[in-house]
């Protein structure tokens, strides 16, 4: 037993500190629209695959309708076995190009990135670059099926429900809001919004952010 209000006197004397201030909402520089596609290809010994990142400028944030329209195209395109760059790249070709094949997406204050990522055959680098370019186009051209975007809902609502099984995820989750979006309705409004979301949508978002002019692609295969 203790005295509790002992303690508490003695957790205030010990635990003073300067009173903090806020540094004020921060600015950065913009960076001008991509409207041409950005390459960079380096070697390096003591590997024997190929590498590709091909990155876009994504959605803001706080945009969240674009934000999980992003994350259902990163689904369709590239998250797991049945994943369109899986299918078409590796478990439906009659030869060897690709090793690894996905997409994702990451979340940043400035803007969203969106990426698409794959190990390839170093000697068929023009082939699988091309690949993937047909894939892009071909999920800007034409609209995603109903059957896709449903099984990509339902991954993305099982991945919200599980954000909050603990106390402890909540707290992130509610942190990351606030730090990324700096509101709390990103995740307040998050299933609302994502029910309203067609295929009409998810298309118009794949027009608008991945374009082949504004991607970055970066290769590095073996010496």
């Amino acid at each position: 037993d203790f005295d509790t209000q002992e303690m508490l006197d003695h957790i205030r004397k010990n635990f003073v500190f300067e009173e903090t201030k806020s540094a004020g909402k921060q600015t950065y520089p913009q960076e001008s629209t991509q409207t041409k596609p950005k390459y960079a290809e380096n070697t390096k010994k003591n590997i024997n695959t190929g590498f590709l990142l091909m990155g876009f400028h994504g959605p803001k944030p706080l945009n969240v309708a674009e934000n999980i329209s992003a994350d259902i195209l990163s689904i369709v395109l590239g998250e797991g076995k049945s994943s369109r760059l899986y299918q078409n790249l590796i478990e439906k070709q009659q030869e060897q190009i690709f090793n690894v094949a996905g997409a994702t997406q990451y979340e940043f204050k400035e803007g969203n990135v969106f990426l698409i990522q794959a190990n390839f055959m170093p000697e068929k680098k023009d082939i699988a670059l091309d690949l993937l370019k047909t894939e892009l186009r071909k999920i800007i051209d034409l609209p995603i099926s109903e059957k896709e975007l449903e099984k990509a809902k339902k991954k993305l609502k099982v991945g919200f429900a599980e954000e909050a099984e603990t106390v402890s995820e909540i707290g992130e989750t509610i942190g990351h809001c606030l730090t990324v979006c700096e509101d709390i309705s990103c995740h307040t409004n998050y299933l609302k919004t994502l029910d309203t979301i067609n295929v009409e949508f998810v298309q118009k978002t794949a027009k608008k952010y991945l374009s082949s002019n504004k991607a970055t692609i970066s290769i590095l295969i073996p010496e």
